[in-house]
């Protein structure tokens, strides 16, 4: 009688549990169909934007091509993928439009486009780097209270740019007239540890200059 009763009782909960399962039975295809949809539409945004990812990196390359039989339109080409921010190479394309700048003895563009760069990269490393070479461009031209205040940030951070940056601070002390000042800039960076033997020597030649050599 117990297995009797058993298994009845076991019909019962399988009649029931198949009865749930034709029931809800909709609910399970539903979520199928919505995962295939979700991971068919992924496979196709991945790929659209690696298509659009690699059609970049090819106006990119097309442009420098360019650059050595039609500076002009390269430039033009240059500035534009320089602007449009929502691919990776707009960061590539703004140093290649101001080495070409440079090149032209344009540098009042060159130093636009780092600045430019510099400010919308928001002080992550590519900034740091646009802002450097800004300052490079107008090392001997650019406005020094404007020069150290942006070398005084390189500096302050103790960054890759740090050592060069100090540097160009005692070039444009010089250039303002403030010798003992830079003076002081100089001795500060003999004094660094594990300094490059390149930069020791040319900043040893300019303290030497001002008289201070030992």
């Amino acid at each position: 009688m117990t297995d009797i009763i058993r298994d009845i009782d076991e019909e019962m909960r399988r009649d029931a549990f198949m009865s749930r399962v034709r029931r809800y039975s909709w609910v399970f295809f539903l979520v199928v169909i919505v995962v295939l949809v979700v991971v068919t539409v992924g496979y196709f945004w991945q790929d659209r934007q690696s298509n659009l990812k690699q059609a970049k990196a090819s106006e990119l390359s097309s442009a420098v091509a360019l650059i050595e039989d039609d500076a002009s339109a390269a430039k033009t080409q240059l500035e534009a993928l320089a602007a449009d921010t929502t691919n990776g190479n707009s960061i590539l394309a703004s140093f290649e439009s101001a080495e070409l700048s440079l090149r032209d003895g344009n540098a009042a563009d060159a130093t636009a486009a780092l600045s430019d760069l510099a400010r919308a990269r928001d002080g992550d490393a590519y900034a740091r780097a646009a802002s450097f070479f800004s300052i490079y461009t107008e090392i001997n031209s650019g406005e020094p209270d404007v020069l150290l205040t942006k070398l005084d940030a390189l500096i302050a951070e103790d960054g890759p740019f740090t050592v060069l940056a100090t540097e160009f601070k005692a070039q444009v002390l010089i250039r303002d007239g403030q010798q003992d000042e830079a003076l002081k800039v100089l001795e500060t960076l003999l004094a660094r540890d594990g300094l490059d033997r390149e930069l020791q020597a040319r900043a040893e030649i300019l303290r030497d200059s001002l008289g201070a050599g030992s």
